[in-house]
């Protein structure tokens, strides 16, 4: 069972860390650190939740998380390639106060709105090769990267701010529901074995769920569900029935509802959206 405090060391001797992740499956971590944290997926796609934010992720995504807020990423279940970037840094990493000068408030505010998680619509490239400069030009180039995204647009994701779990056990648990979720959301999934899988009853896993992530268990497999299908819809020519059952819907009509809740259109809107 992992802790869900991450405590993040740099790499001396910088103040800050940089690291490329690569797996064939991402499983559910649900954790937060003293640090800020912007995660760059290179290749892969899932379900990110950040606060009480229930998303889709694809290659390309650029998010960034601010101090003890609540965050994991979860591949789809299927064996595939997941590429990621990952940087974190403390407010001061560059000695304390340089952000609260005037030249740099749209990075301080961009930090401050970290608070609830961002994600980017359009950011600017990472640099390449940030791993291969020396200390001083890789540091350098951080400083060059928060700027830039502190002009790029953004939107925030968590609409609450979620408190960090009570301590190990208690992230066990939302971790092993998380966990039995995905690998079983294809099927009829009940309350009751998700609960199960925490070793709680059905009532006090909702509860702990909720008061942890922000959302309930079933809105969770909901999105879950729907990001699953759309993969399917982007990826594939599956007529939308089947791809309705493979995403763990039990009828065509429920699923065209509960994607349009999520997607604000309807399944063939979204693929003739990404055909298009």
């Amino acid at each position: 069972m992992q802790d869900p405090f991450e405590h993040v060391a740099p790499a001396y001797p910088l103040t800050w860390r940089y690291f490329k992740f690569s797996a064939a499956r991402i499983y559910p971590h649900w954790h937060f650190h003293h640090e800020f944290e912007l995660t760059h997926i290179v290749r892969g796609s899932g379900t990110r939740l950040v606060g009480n934010s229930i998303e889709e992720y694809q290659s390309g995504d650029l998010a960034l998380f601010g101090p003890e807020l609540p965050h994991s990423y979860v591949s789809t279940g299927e064996e595939m390639a997941n590429e990621a970037i990952v940087i974190h840094f403390r407010r001061d990493f560059l000695g304390a106060g340089l952000f609260e000068a005037p030249a740099f408030r749209n990075v301080a505010a961009m930090l401050n709105d970290a608070a609830s998680g961002i994600w980017f619509s359009d950011p600017p490239a990472l640099p390449v090769g940030l791993d291969t400069l020396a200390p001083p030009e890789r540091t350098i180039e951080l400083l060059r990267l928060l700027v830039a995204l502190s002009r790029a647009p953004y939107r925030l994701l968590a609409t609450e701010q979620q408190r960090p779990a009570d301590g190990r056990e208690t992230a066990g648990r939302v971790e092993a529901m998380m966990t039995a979720i995905h690998d079983r959301y294809k099927s009829r999934l009940t309350l009751v074995e998700i609960a199960r899988a925490a070793s709680m009853n059905a009532s006090a896993a909702s509860r702990l769920f909720a008061r942890c992530t922000g959302s309930s268990i079933t809105r969770y497999l909901t999105v879950l569900r729907v990001n699953a299908a759309c993969q399917l819809l982007r990826e594939t020519g599956q007529p939308v029935a089947s791809i309705a059952t493979e995403s763990g819907f039990t009828n065509l009509p429920n699923f065209n509802r509960r994607f349009r809740e999520v997607k604000r259109m309807s399944p063939s809107e979204y693929r003739a959206h990404f055909r298009t």
